[in-house]
């Protein structure tokens, strides 16, 4: 991932997430299923960290995400043809990162 830009649009008070290279689906599932959801992104490094190589998977409104030890996949739930899209972990957690320190930063700016 070589880009990550995180702004909150004024309007709608959602944050909107521009990332490089595009990937449209990790887009989709940190803006609809993360948004402000502090617990999420805690319960996500949680259970990553005790994933003991083991895959993982979550469901949510939208979006099933798979952790395995090296890749993400996120599956839309009701588009069936958007096939699933991944990529490495580092780079799931690397945006969650960003998300979570964006999160962080309004907190302390308020």
């Amino acid at each position: 991932m070589e880009e990550i830009f995180l702004t909150r649009d004024t309007e709608s008070g959602l944050i909107d997430v521009k990332i490089t290279p595009e990937n449209k689906l990790l887009k989709e599932f940190f803006e609809t299923e993360i948004q402000d959801d502090m617990a999420l992104i805690d319960y996500l490094v949680t259970k990553a960290t005790h994933q003991e190589g083991k895959d993982f998977e979550i469901t949510g409104n939208a979006f099933s995400l798979t952790l395995t030890p090296d890749r993400y996949s996120i599956t839309p739930l009701y588009e069936d043809r958007r096939s699933p899209q991944g990529g490495p972990r580092r780079d799931f957690f690397l945006l969650l990162d960003y998300w979570r320190q964006f999160l962080e930063n309004e907190h302390h700016k308020n």
